[in-house]
């Protein structure tokens, strides 16, 4: 690939790269797990800012946070032991669906947000367990609900303006109840027609409070609210997932505009919702 790479930089810190590539603008690009830069580089580009050696691999829990190192590979959050207990071990296994294992061997949870193309796995995941998104300008750190880091707007300023230093999850999400599920040609399939993704808090057997996400069918992860509301307080029953699964499928029909190309992932969207609710009643 012929490029105009002139030299390469490795920062020690965060803010220092984050300074580094505000002051070079355009002319710099950001590299984690480098799956991106294989594909595309544009001419401009001089020097590369190469993360590598930044203290951002950590998986770790304390009182009010799960936080996840923008540097953690897919790989190492699938095998991660903590994850596998946490809200039903849906964040290892939505890494484990991800592409196949080179990439997720390569690729980072801070390339996987800030590129948060409508099929990746961890945008829909993070969405659904509330998460939000430490960021760095070089002068200071930022932190973002996980639906504003998807708003288009604010996805240009990251790897422009700010670096991603961690995703941080609630602790109170441990104990939540979630499940997956996607469709695609094979299982690790990157695109995928739909997935859905839903997290929940139960109390006595009803509902206290609900995510219901969708990915690949929109251009980026959203939640469905007239899902959530319709189960909200309800019981944990089949009744109350298939109200749901109706629900979230109008919902998706409005969002796409009736498109008929879009009419199938809007049927299998419902399904699996209500599959994923069925499991994550059933904890």
């Amino acid at each position: 690939m012929k490029n105009n790479i002139k030299q390469f930089c490795f920062p020690g810190s965060a803010k220092e790269a984050a300074a580094l590539m505000n002051k070079l603008k355009h002319k710099a690009v950001v590299v984690a797990g480098g799956t991106r830069l294989s594909r595309a580089l544009l001419p401009s580009v001089e020097t590369v800012i190469d993360l590598a050696d930044l203290p951002l691999k950590h998986v770790k829990a304390d009182r009010k946070w799960l936080r996840i190192g923008a540097l953690c590979s897919i790989a190492e959050l699938e095998k991660s032991p903590l994850l596998a207990q946490w809200a039903g071990g849906v964040i290892a296994r939505a890494a484990g669906q991800w592409s196949n294992a080179l990439a997720r061997s390569m690729g980072t949870v801070g390339g996987n947000v800030s590129r948060a193309h409508p099929h990746n796995n961890l945008p829909p995941v993070f969405l659904a367990l509330d998460a939000v998104v430490v960021c760095s300008d070089g002068r200071a750190e930022k932190v973002l609900p996980f639906a504003r880091i998807l708003e288009p707007a604010m996805m240009r300023q990251i790897g422009t303006r700010y670096i991603v230093v961690e995703v941080c999850i609630p602790a109170a999400t441990r104990t939540w109840s979630a499940a997956l599920a996607r469709l695609a040609i094979t299982k690790t399939s990157w695109e995928a027609y739909t997935s859905c993704v839903v997290a929940v808090d139960r109390k006595d057997g009803s509902v206290r409070g609900v995510r219901v996400v969708v990915g690949s069918v929109l251009p980026r992860a959203t939640r469905m609210g007239k899902a959530e509301a319709v189960l909200d307080g309800k019981p944990c029953s089949e009744a109350s997932a298939r109200a749901a699964e109706a629900a979230l499928q109008a919902e998706l029909q409005s969002l796409t505009g009736g498109a008929q190309a879009k009419a199938y992932a809007c049927r299998v969207s419902g399904v699996l919702a209500r599959r994923c609710l069925m499991e994550a009643f059933q904890g």
